[in-house]
């Protein structure tokens, strides 16, 4: 494969006009298109409505009424309503995964723990009616069952890494009483999922939200034997 290889992946000499075209090209592709601007609208305007109304009440009739975009763009980007609820919880799911990923890796594990637990707080209070129709929807048919379960396998592998990572030090993180990392993981995810699920779908105080958030970390700290640095 040598010579010939190295021929294709050889770079060109392309002159100053074709680069300054190139990344006149990158710089115009990295542009919000107009489809996806419409999208976000239609997405945008049914977090509104789930906000004040249950998920059964949503209609394209009141989504094209919310937004001002007629019922047939709607159709054009959603075939149904529950296609709608989908993409609003991949949205809100990557949005939550994008900020659990920039929790410094390298920070103690007690802060790491705690942020990870507090960005999933700030996820439920700006998603709330989002994930509280995910929960439910993922109890009541089994594809939107199994589209949760993938997303949350998310959340687990990215815990599963850091433990992994704690796991030389049992004398600091202890997950053997749990069957290893990825079920201490698992737990940990499941668990943090059902408790804020519980507290936002009812009323509830912000002090009783941060009060929970200590809660969590607390019972995740001891199902990770997680002992503080002397």
């Amino acid at each position: 494969m040598g010579d010939a290889y190295a021929g294709v992946m050889a770079p060109r000499a392309d002159s100053a006009a074709q680069r300054d075209g190139a990344a006149r090209g990158r710089k115009h592709n990295s542009s919000p298109r107009k489809g996806d601007l419409r999208r976000d609208e239609i997405l945008d305007g049914a977090e509104r409505l789930l906000e004040t109304s249950p998920v059964i009440e949503l209609t394209f009739e009141r989504l094209a009424a919310a937004t001002g975009v007629p019922r047939s763009s709607i159709y054009f980007y959603f075939d149904s309503k529950w296609a709608v609820v989908d993409a609003l919880i991949d949205r809100a799911s990557a949005d939550l995964l994008a900020e659990a990923q920039v929790v410094a890796p390298e920070a103690d594990f007690d802060d790491f723990l705690r942020e990870l637990t507090r960005a999933a707080l700030r996820s439920w209070r700006t998603h709330r009616a989002v994930f509280l129709a995910a929960v439910e929807r993922s109890s009541h048919a089994d594809e939107a069952t199994d589209r949760w379960r993938a997303i949350m396998a998310d959340f687990v592998t990215l815990l599963t890494g850091r433990l992994d990572l704690e796991a030389g030090d049992p004398a600091r993180v202890d997950v053997r009483a749990v069957g290893g990392a990825a079920m201490a993981a698992e737990l940990i995810c499941w668990m943090t999922e059902r408790t804020f699920y519980m507290l936002f779908a009812r009323e509830h105080t912000t002090a009783e939200e941060e009060m929970t958030t200590e809660a969590i970390v607390a019972a995740n700290r001891r199902i990770l034997g997680v002992r503080s640095q002397s």
